[in-house]
């Protein structure tokens, strides 16, 4: 009995005292946490992957990637298009891949209906 006394008064003390820890965090650590978070939200865009299926050069090339662009939309509804131009090409370019793996996984679905479409580095969006 007296052993059992025993048990359940250490039991009770070692209880209280895990209740009365308490952790505090340094300044310094909070700082850093803070200057953190304001760095990202400031980043737009970082280094991933997009997948081009055109490019048109030529007289009425950018009407003609903005039709190009209205029937990837159509077809493939889940996935971002952007249209950029670059002399003399206007580049149809599709999706925001971290890796080469992600942007494979939909490639061989849209070379299904585009097939020279291939994988490039790009600036990607960070938030979409």
């Amino acid at each position: 009995m007296k052993k059992f006394v025993s048990l359940c008064f250490l039991t009770f003390f070692s209880l209280i005292s895990f209740a009365q820890v308490q952790y505090s965090i340094e300044p310094m650590i909070e700082q850093i946490e803070s200057d953190y978070i304001k760095a990202w939200d400031k980043v737009d865009k970082i280094d991933g992957y997009r997948i081009q299926i055109t490019a048109f050069s030529g007289n009425n090339s950018r009407n003609r990637a903005e039709g190009e662009k209205a029937a990837f939309k159509s077809n493939f509804p889940g996935i971002s298009v952007y249209l950029t131009y670059t002399e003399p090409y206007f580049k149809l370019r599709v999706g925001n891949y971290y890796t080469r793996l992600e942007a494979y996984k939909d490639l061989k679905r849209i070379q299904l209906t585009y097939p020279n479409a291939y994988i490039v580095p790009d600036k990607i969006f960070f938030r979409d």
